[in-house]
């Protein structure tokens, strides 16, 4: 092959692969914020509760679904530590307390870009019927050292007039550190007659109201607080009772026993 026809035939190879590449189509790429028709990632709620709506269990599953440019997802339930990202699309949230609570969700997509506002839900729970006594927070999650204040709770109780109970911890874990008179002693007016003996694991409470604008109470409030501590030693390696409410007794001013619906424990979970 002479020297003409090899220089011909690589102008023509040169020629055909400009003009091949030139009419190839600019790159689309739908993750590419510089792309016009990019979408910044977006996610709606599509099951679970829907906005203030009132549900009558302690335990929700969400269900979500993101646009085009969603490939993750981190999600938060009222004031708890954001999730890490994922690709999962639901999540099951148990052990509610009573009242209001805020569930929220964001997205982002491959390339980073998350969204700006996360889409929130707001509900409420009523699981209690009254009259009862449970234990806020009904669930936490923690680690040695933390320190957590518990309430006991008399829930939608009608003509309160005195309390018996026994609230005991798991001292294996937990560290009992005060026990607090609850806002019934105010709610009462007056003077009550209250009188606590308290151990390691075990707080012995009886309560009358004796004198006072009121001497009995209707609707919800605490009965005492205890302030507890997470040992250092506390092993956490699954979920557990850490107060337990027990040999509950109301009394109405006429001392006829008020019959109790539900009784609640706390518990804790290690993370």
């Amino acid at each position: 092959m002479s020297v003409w026809k090899i220089i011909t035939l690589v102008a023509l190879i040169l020629v055909l692969g400009c003009s091949s590449h030139e009419e190839l189509p600019p790159p689309d790429n739908p993750f590419d914020p510089g792309n016009p028709d990019y979408q910044s990632p977006s996610v709606v709620i599509i099951s679970g509760p829907t906005e203030n709506e009132i549900v009558e269990v302690t335990s929700v599953t969400f269900e979500w679904q993101g646009n085009e440019s969603a490939t993750e997802y981190s999600y938060q339930i009222d004031n708890s530590v954001w999730s890490e990202w994922s690709t999962g699309t639901s999540e099951e949230f148990d052990y509610l307390d009573e009242g209001d609570h805020m569930f929220r969700v964001q997205a982002r997509s491959i390339n980073g870009d998350a969204q700006e506002t996360p889409t929130t839900l707001t509900f409420g729970v009523n699981a209690v019927e009254g009259p009862s006594t449970v234990v806020y927070p009904y669930k936490e999650s923690v680690s040695p050292g933390d320190t957590i204040v518990y309430q006991i709770i008399a829930e939608e109780v009608s003509d309160l007039f005195a309390i018996g109970c026994n609230i005991s911890i798991d001292a294996d874990r937990l560290e009992l550190i005060e026990v607090v008179g609850g806002d019934i002693l105010g709610e009462w007016g007056g003077e009550a007659l209250y009188i606590q003996e308290v151990s390691d694991s075990i707080i012995t409470l009886s309560a009358v109201a004796v004198e006072g604008l009121s001497t009995s109470f209707s609707g919800t409030t605490s009965i005492l607080s205890l302030v507890v501590r997470i040992k250092p030693t506390a092993v956490l390696t699954s979920i557990f009772t850490a107060v337990e409410i027990s040999d509950i007794t109301y009394l109405n001013p006429d001392i006829e026993a008020i019959d109790i619906a539900i009784k609640r424990s706390g518990v804790l979970v290690g993370y």
